[in-house]
């Protein structure tokens, strides 16, 4: 086969290899997750093979995009189209707050900084800051693997992930922060 298409001509095959991919993020996902508006065909375009997606708007309407991409890149687009969804299917059951010792830069003001469990397991840091006339959160789902290192390892990769400068929460933050190390089983 060829970098286009390493593994055929039948688009499931990339489908399969996508949602093995997010499940070293989401090990709880199951297929009946993913939004039921997206599907996927690999197509005769002008004489080439080409990925397309299909999106079902609720009125019915169905979007056809073209994608002039390689195997790798449609894995990517099918996960980009699926992991809110698969992470809002997921609800959060408990919070820790995390203080910080810096809630202020410039005009941008630091509102929230959690870590989060899951319903259906796994745990996420939730992010939230703005100024006066913008505002933005983010959720990071924090890899299962990084669980299974000792905790100092864990924060290095942790820090990686969700890193401090832009969010103000240092290591020595989150290393004071009395019950967080508890908090996710260490």
């Amino acid at each position: 086969m060829n970098k286009k298409f390493p593994y055929g001509y039948d688009v499931n095959a990339y489908t399969d290899k996508a949602f093995e991919q997010m499940k070293e993020l989401y090990p709880w996902a199951k297929k009946e997750m993913l939004r039921k508006n997206w599907s996927y065909a690999i197509e005769q375009v002008n004489g080439e093979y080409q990925y397309v997606t299909y999106f079902k708007w609720n009125d019915g309407e169905i979007e056809r995009n073209v994608l002039n991409c390689d195997g790798e890149e449609f894995i990517e687009t099918f996960i980009d189209q699926h992991h809110d969804w698969i992470e809002h299917e997921n609800p959060v059951t408990e919070t820790f707050d995390v203080p910080s010792s810096c809630k202020y830069s410039r005009d941008w003001h630091l509102e929230i900084y959690r870590f989060q469990k899951h319903q259906l397991g796994g745990y996420s840091a939730f992010v939230q800051a703005g100024n006066r006339s913008a505002g933005a959160s983010r959720t990071f789902f924090i890899p299962p693997a990084y669980f299974k290192l000792p905790w100092e390892e864990f924060l290095d990769k942790y820090l990686d992930l969700v890193p401090p400068g832009p969010f103000y929460v240092s290591r020595s933050d989150l290393e004071k922060a009395k019950g967080l190390k508890e908090f996710p089983g260490y």
